[in-house]
């Protein structure tokens, strides 16, 4: 399942390309699926890459909003930064449908892994320990 930003990414490449339905539900059937939804990342890195190929310019995703910024400052915590990447990382290889169901599992495995009860309470040196953590479920999930 893919995260709901990769879906529209796909969707305006398709739109920016001038590709008919016709043609897209084509390039779809190449990978056994009838929607973009039920591409895995993998193949939806390279319909978009077609897409972008064909369209003959890069439209670059919309950048989320500034999550965790009313955190400010915080001495050995992480930044608002590391914790939009983390997150991030995890809508990447979450399998929940909703965003509120993968924020959801996102907290529930930060508290079973890493014995975190709130995202806002990651530590800087915990960064990378999650960081790994997650890009091995990433390369798991692709292989």
């Amino acid at each position: 399942m893919l995260t709901t930003r990769l879906i529209k990414r796909i969707k305006t490449l398709q739109r920016a390309a001038g590709v008919r339905d016709e043609e897209y539900r084509a390039l779809l059937s190449g990978y056994n699926v009838q929607s973009c939804k039920d591409l895995n990342p993998s193949q939806a890195a390279d319909v978009i890459s077609f897409l972008q190929r064909i369209s003959g310019s890069k439209i670059e995703p919309v950048p989320l909003k500034k999550r965790y910024n009313d955190l400010g400052r915080r001495t050995d915590m992480a930044t608002p930064k590391q914790l939009r990447m983390l997150e991030a990382i995890w809508m990447d290889v979450t399998v929940q449908r909703t965003r509120s169901a993968a924020i959801d599992a996102y907290h529930a495995w930060l508290k079973n892994r890493f014995s975190i009860g709130s995202v806002e309470w990651i530590e800087s040196g915990q960064v990378g320990k999650i960081k790994h953590a997650l890009e091995a479920m990433r390369s798991d999930f692709r292989a």
